[in-house]
């Protein structure tokens, strides 16, 4: 395993910066987040046209073999599909810091097809991974199988779930060791502000981000243990769980972590799908689920 946690070492360092190196240092102000966008995107677009990766590799490999992301220059390679010709893009809204929300391009290639579903951003996933800068440096590589709490790591990373399907498992009767079979893998080109941006613990600051990650398996998050899946609460649909339309009662507690949404006494558990028929609640059918409303 290499560096297997620094993903969620630098988020958190990101989010949680000691105060007395604060006091002691000069505070630099992030730079704008619309001129970062535009460079880092610039500079994304300039690398996959250039660039190729081991696509037929992936093709050949045996759908239980775990392979290995390289990219490389087309300059004496010209019979490559450059990364251009193979992405599906995808906008993210990156909140600035007030409130302004900017969109971002990822860009997702599906190396190889999963024969599972897809997580949800949310969702604890079980990876390999292996993360690098546009110049091939690789920062961070997980060979080992690893789960990963929803939410936990660099917004890029778990942005792209939706986008790579699991695979499937049996015991090796010989070994007693799991086998997994048939399991996804897709690539992600990020701007910065979807990985470190400014963070002074980062690899590198202000740097795109190249992911590859190979998905095993998922369980679906429930991050408070109220019965409501954590996608669920994020109310507002906008990929933003820490938000204030995402606290319903107001109590600067985000809903995906409260275990009393509505702040009424009644445990969120107790009032969101009592006759479990897969419906929350609604017992004065106003529209609003009792979960979510304190009258």
């Amino acid at each position: 395993m290499k560096k297997t946690n620094l993903l969620l070492i630098c988020l958190l360092s990101a989010l949680f910066i000691n105060c007395e190196d604060n006091r002691l240092q000069p505070q630099i102000p992030l730079r704008d987040y619309e001129e970062q966008r535009a460079a880092d995107n610039d500079s994304i677009i300039s690398f996959l046209q250039n660039h190729y990766y081991n696509y037929e590799e992936f093709e050949s490999a045996s759908t239980t073999t775990r392979v290995s992301l390289t990219i490389d220059s087309l300059i004496n390679a010209t019979d490559k599909i450059p990364l251009i010709d193979q992405v599906i893009e995808h906008e993210v809204q990156v909140n600035d810091g007030d409130d302004n929300f900017i969109s971002h391009t990822m860009y997702i290639i599906p190396a190889r097809e999963g024969v599972g579903g897809s997580p949800s951003i949310a969702d604890e996933v079980y990876v390999t991974y292996k993360g690098m800068f546009l110049d091939g440096v690789v920062f961070d590589e997980s060979e080992s199988k690893i789960w990963f709490n929803g939410l936990s790591t660099v917004r890029g990373f778990f942005e792209t779930y939706p986008f790579i399907k699991h695979g499937v498992w049996d015991v090796d009767p010989s070994t007693g060791l799991i086998r997994h079979d048939g399991f996804g893998t897709t690539i992600v080109i990020m701007p910065s502000a979807l990985g470190y941006y400014g963070s002074t613990s980062a690899p590198r600051q202000y740097a795109p981000l190249i992911f590859a990650i190979d998905l095993y398996t998922f369980a679906v998050a429930d991050h408070d243990e109220d019965s409501v899946p954590t996608i669920d609460e994020d109310v507002d649909g906008d990929g933003h769980f820490n938000g204030s339309n995402d606290d319903t009662d107001g109590d600067g507690v985000p809903n995906y972590v409260d275990n009393d949404d509505d702040d009424d006494g009644i445990l969120t558990i107790d009032e969101y799908d009592v006759d479990l028929d897969g419906i929350p609640d609604d017992s004065d059918q106003d529209g609003i689920p009792d979960y979510l409303d304190a009258s």
